[in-house]
């Protein structure tokens, strides 16, 4: 979805003269186009940023021409009216209006003033996150407290462990009568259950499922679809605009750099791990051809033994690449994994230290063991990178923060979440700010090519937030420094 950019696009930035244009439709809340608000607008504000689930937001001053524009159910402003905004721009070559599509929204506050002179409506709008996160509407419907309550009384949300994610988010979607999404699949279950009380939001829902592991994101994209995936390294992106069409669309350049929020060293404390009634302890475990074996009377045989049952023991032995693991030495041993799926590296397990496990059903001739770490989940990262500049091989010196993420369950989601908190305090933290014409189709998360005034150093850079009033002309901004060898990057193109 969004845009796709031609030829005829960039030509566009190149003319030098730039008429704009603003066209506002208005929908009902099954976006069927109800009328325009074109030509009414005076002045506008759009802003989108990549950090956060409000993606989008649009200002604006209304000349309130008519009684349609008083609020009520019947007019132009009211709770279940939608606004899809246009930024337009007009071709020298063939005297056409190009419209670019900015967002999809929902009415949020009004507030109107009067002179001698005009009526004036002043009204700020939200995208469709509005709807789901508390700001207009999103609580979770039919849901009350579980404790102690009679037998028609409704209970709790739970979503139980074990539970796919990705069908997880997709049925709170259809709960909440979202029907355009794209859900990337994460490939990863729901860890452990998850209960939601009354009073919680989707958004709410959204955000705990998010956090389960590292670096997620999810928010409504330009045409009103709901996106869950990863987020971009940007690595395999191509450059939207490169340095000869910066050059001619920049008009002011500042690098405002500031030091404080800056750590080149994360370390991520997780769930504390506790085993509970259906989990097993074993004190003593034996180690011979690369297999840890232990004995649990009470199991007959694979079947037996729960899906996301935790079972723990003293590992005998300092594990070599790629351990197995059997119980009363039942065939076939099945494979030791760390969070992410992969064959646990040499030393991973250490003598005589106790490891909590998770054993998983991955499908009906899969069963593996999942290595979720010692009482209490933790993971350290270091940036060294040469090529950033705040890294400790750079500095000489660690600058740490010591976080706590009680949602990560396992030891290799608190790393991954290391890693990825320390790119955002460090490569994210190498910004510029720039003045530049207005580019109506450029998202957050897009890379181009500039070389700043500054250093006179050509950089890819990645757009961090960006935001216009569509009479000026011209938009703020803030790029931050991409580079390949950053570890958030270039570790999660070899995986």
């Amino acid at each position: 979805m969004g845009h796709e950019i031609l030829q005829t696009d960039l030509a566009l930035l190149r003319q030098g003269t730039l008429e704009t244009f603003l066209k506002v439709e208005l929908m009902d809340s099954n976006f069927k186009i109800l009328d325009s608000l074109e030509g009414q607008i005076i002045n506008d504000n759009y802003n989108q940023d990549n950090e956060s689930i409000q993606r989008r937001t649009y200002n604006f001053d209304l000349v309130v021409l008519n009684s349609s524009f008083i609020i009520g159910k019947d007019k132009k402003i009211w709770l279940d009216k939608r606004l899809k905004v246009f930024y337009g721009l007009k071709s020298l070559r063939t005297n056409e209006i190009i419209w670019y599509e900015l967002g999809v929204f929902c009415y949020v506050s009004m507030k109107y003033s009067f002179s001698n002179t005009e009526k004036k409506l002043s009204v700020s709008c939200a995208d469709l996150m509005a709807l789901y996160n508390g700001t207009l509407r999103g609580q979770i419907h039919g849901y009350g407290s579980s404790n102690n309550s009679p037998s028609y009384a409704i209970q709790n949300l739970t979503i139980p462990a074990g539970e796919d994610i990705r069908s997880s988010v997709i049925a709170i979607l259809k709960d909440a009568g979202i029907d355009r999404y794209i859900v990337e699949d994460i490939n990863k279950p729901i860890p452990y259950e998850l209960t939601f009380e009354t009073g919680s939001t989707y958004a709410d829902i959204w955000t705990k499922i998010r956090d389960l592991y590292d670096s997620w994101e999810f928010y409504f994209d330009v045409d009103g679809a709901f996106i869950w995936r990863k987020i971009p390294t940007c690595l395999e992106d191509p450059v939207v605009l490169n340095d000869t069409i910066m050059q001619d669309i920049v008009v002011n350049e500042s690098a405002d750099t500031k030091f404080d929020g800056i750590y080149n060293v994360t370390e991520i404390w997780g769930k504390v791990l506790e085993l509970e009634s259906g989990d097993r302890y074993a004190e003593t475990s034996l180690y011979t051809q690369n297999t840890y074996s232990v004995t649990f009377d009470m199991y007959t045989s694979w079947d037996s033994i729960d899906n996301l049952t935790q079972l723990a023991f003293k590992v005998s032995a300092d594990n070599a690449f790629a351990p197995k693991f059997t119980i009363n030495n039942y065939s076939p041993t099945i494979p030791i994994y760390d969070g992410d799926g992969k064959p646990l590296v040499a030393g991973a397990l250490k003598k005589d230290n106790i490891y909590v496990f998770r054993y998983r059903r991955i499908s009906p001739d899969h069963n593996a063991l999942f290595l979720l770490g010692q009482f209490q989940c933790y993971g350290k990262y270091v940036e060294e990178s040469a090529d950033c500049p705040f890294s400790t091989t750079n500095l000489g010196y660690e600058i740490s923060q010591s976080l706590d993420y009680s949602n990560l369950s396992d030891n290799a989601a608190c790393y991954n979440q290391a890693e990825f908190l320390t790119y955002k305090s460090t490569a994210m933290m190498d910004t510029i700010n720039l003045t530049t014409l207005v580019v109506p189709w450029l998202e957050v998360n897009t890379k181009i090519k500039y070389t700043p005034k500054y250093n006179n150093i050509t950089s890819q850079y990645i757009v961090k937030n960006l935001s216009w009033s569509t009479g000026n002309g011209t938009m703020s901004v803030t790029l931050y420094k991409f580079l390949e060898s950053f570890s958030y990057v270039y570790n999660r193109k070899n995986k």
